[in-house]
C-alpha cells in the first residue's frame, strides 16, 4: 500500500519495523523484511514521481526529484555539488544504474578493521550474486553505445588500457541519455520500478512526503520514528517500531536524523567521504550523438589502485553541456553549435580527504576539502583522460579548467599535471557519499556495531552508506543493496526484545 503524505492529515500507527528512506538501502531492506512476513513502513521525505512523468529538462528534474533542486554543495576551498535524489526510489531513480561489487582490496581493509565478520566478504557476494539476477544486470552492449561510448572504447584499445562497457541494473535500454532526469523508458532498474513495488506487494506501507525528525528512544531502545507530513500545515505523525527501526537516509541525512534524535559521538557526521569528479570535453570532426546512447556506458579502471581513480563516460543534458562550454557572447553562441561534436569522459576520484556533515539552524552544513594528494591525482587522472580523448580521435579537449587554455592539441596533456592545485579553478560534482555514522567493533572508534545497531541503543540500525568505514573507490548501489539486504537478513533472524 502506498500513502501521499501530503494528502493524510497525520497518523499515529506501529510496525514491525519502520525504514527511513526509500533508496538503495531502504528499499532493499524494506523488500528483505516484508518477505518475511513482518509488518513493514518505509518512509520517504520526497514525492512519488510517475516514470511516465519523466521529462528531459533538468531543471524540471532537479525541482522534482533532487536535494534542494541540486543545489546541496560541499563548502571548502571549492563549493562542491552534492548531488542526491529526494523522491521515491532515492537517488537510483536519477543515476546511471551501474554495477560494481566492492572490490576485494577494499572488502580486504574492512576485514583489518575487524569487520571481517559483520560485512563477511562470501555473504557480500551472495547477495550480489542475488541482486544482479533481481535486475538485470549486464554489460552495456555496442548495440547501445552510442558514439561518446564508442569513442572510450576506441582510446582504450589504442592505448591498450584496462576499460570495458558499464555494467548496468538495465533491461532493454532504449539510449535515450537520460538516466539523469529519470528513464523515460522504464528500462532502468531503480528502486521505484522493482524492489519497492515487491514490498508493497508482501505488504509493506510506503508512505511519501514523510519527513523523519526524531527516532524514540526509551530506555535506550528505539521505539518510533515521527516527523512532519507534507500536506498542508505540515500534520505530525508517528510511526511505531515494535522490533527495530532501520535508518537508510543516506550519508548526509542519516547523520543529522541520529544526532536529533540524541545519539552523540565524536564519529557521527565525521568522516565523510565520496567521490568528486571533473569532466573534460573532447572535440570531434564528427558528429558524435551526444544525445544518443547509454547516459554512462563505459568506464576505464586501468588506474583504479595505483592512481585511485576510474574515468566514466557521460552524457549530461544539452543546458548542462552549454554551461561548460568555453566563451562567452557570440563566441559561446559558435561553440554550442559545435556540441553535437563533443563527447565527455569525468575523472572519478576515491578522495583522502575527509569532511563533516552538520545540522546548522539554516540547514545542512557540508565541509569538505580536497587535499594535496587528491589534487595530484586528480591532475593525473585529466591528464590520462586526455590522452584516452586523443587516442580516440579528439581534435581538440576542451579543459574548463581555470589557468589552462581553453583548448588543447594533441602533444599538450602534460599541461595537465602542472595545472592549478587550487580547487576552485575546476568544475566539480560530488557523489557516492559514505562515511559519517561508520561501522566499528568499539563505540570509541565508530557509531556503529558490528550487528548494525548504533553503539549504546539496541534496535536502532543503520543500512545505508554511512556505515561505510573506507572510502569504496568504485560506484557505490549495488555495494549499498548487498550490506542492506544483509543487514535485514541478520535482523530478521534476530529474537524480540
Amino acid at each position: 500500500m502506498r500513502v501521499d503524505g501530503a494528502a493524510v492529515g497525520g497518523f499515529d500507527e506501529a510496525f514491525d519495523y519502520v525504514v527511513v528512506g526509500s533508496g538503495a538501502a531502504g528499499a532493499t531492506a524494506a523488500r528483505a523484511l516484508a518477505s518475511t512476513g513482518r509488518s513493514v513502513c518505509v518512509l520517504e521525505e520526497g514525492p512519488a514521481v510517475d516514470p511516465n512523468a519523466f521529462g528531459d529538462r533538468s531543471w524540471d528534474a532537479f525541482k522534482t526529484m533532487f536535494r534542494d533542486a541540486n543545489a546541496q554543495v560541499a563548502r571548502g576551498r571549492a563549493f562542491i555539488p552534492g548531488i542526491q535524489g529526494r523522491v521515491l526510489g532515492g537517488s537510483t531513480v536519477i543515476n546511471s544504474a551501474i554495477v560494481w561489487r566492492a572490490p576485494d582490496d577494499v572488502l580486504a581493509e574492512w576485514a583489518a578493521l575487524g569487520l571481517g565478520d559483520a560485512l563477511p566478504a562470501r555473504e557480500l557476494h551472495r547477495h550480489w550474486d542475488a541482486i544482479e539476477k533481481d535486475l538485470d544486470a549486464a554489460p552495456t552492449p555496442p548495440e547501445v553505445w552510442g558514439g561518446f561510448n564508442r569513442r572510450m572504447h576506441e582510446g582504450a584499445l589504442k592505448l591498450g588500457v584496462r576499460a570495458e562497457p558499464t555494467r548496468r541494473f538495465v533491461k532493454d535500454c532504449r539510449a535515450t541519455a537520460r538516466c539523469l532526469t529519470g528513464c523515460p523508458s522504464g528500462a532502468k532498474r531503480s528502486m521505484l520500478t522493482t524492489y519497492l513495488p515487491q514490498a508493497e506487494a508482501k505488504g509493506a506501507l510506503i508512505v511519501t512526503g514523510a519527513e523523519a525528525r526524531r527516532i524514540v528512544v526509551k530506555e535506550g531502545r528505539a521505539v518510533a520514528v515521527t516527523g512532519r507530513l507534507a500536506g498542508p500545515g505540515r500534520p505530525a505523525f508517528r510511526a511505531a517500531a515494535r522490533r527495530a527501526v532501520v535508518v537508510a537516509a543516506s550519508a548526509i541525512q542519516t547523520p543529522q536524523l541520529l544526532a536529533r534524535s540524541g545519539v552523540r559521538s565524536p564519529h557521527l557526521g565525521a568522516h565523510f567521504m565520496g567521490h568528486p569528479g571533473t569532466p573534460l570535453t573532447g572535440y570531434f570532426d564528427a558528429p558524435e550523438r551526444l544525445w544518443r546512447g547509454a547516459t554512462q556506458g563505459y568506464d576505464a579502471v586501468h588506474h583504479r589502485r595505483d592512481g585511485r581513480f576510474k574515468i566514466e563516460t557521460i552524457a549530461l543534458p544539452p543546458e548542462i553541456v552549454f554551461a561548460r562550454l568555453p566563451g562567452a557572447g557570440r563566441r559561446w553562441k559558435e561553440m554550442m553549435a559545435l556540441s553535437g561534436q563533443t563527447a565527455i569522459f569525468a575523472v572519478q576520484t576515491r578522495a583522502w580527504a575527509e569532511g563533516t556533515v552538520r545540522e546548522r539552524p539554516w540547514g545542512t552544513d557540508i565541509a569538505y576539502d580536497l587535499t594535496r594528494r587528491d589534487m595530484m591525482q586528480i591532475r593525473r587522472g585529466l591528464r590520462f583522460t586526455a590522452e584516452l580523448f586523443f587516442a580516440a580521435g579528439a581534435k581538440e579537449v576542451w579543459p574548463g579548467i581555470y589557468g589552462l587554455p581553453e583548448r588543447l592539441l594533441p602533444g599538450q596533456e602534460a599541461l595537465f599535471e602542472h595545472g592549478p592545485d587550487d580547487p576552485g579553478c575546476y568544475s566539480w560534482i560530488l557523489s557516492h557519499l559514505f562515511g559519517t555514522a561508520r561501522m566499528a567493533t568499539r563505540a570509541s572508534a565508530g557509531v556503529v556495531a558490528p550487528d548494525f545497531s548504533v553503539h549504546g541503543v539496541s534496535d536502532l540500525v543503520v543500512a545505508d552508506s554511512s556505515l561505510f568505514p573506507t572510502n569504496l573507490g568504485v560506484n557505490p548501489q549495488h555495494t549499498i543493496m548487498a550490506v542492506a539486504r544483509h543487514c535485514a537478513e541478520r535482523l530478521a533472524d534476530r529474537r524480540p526484545r
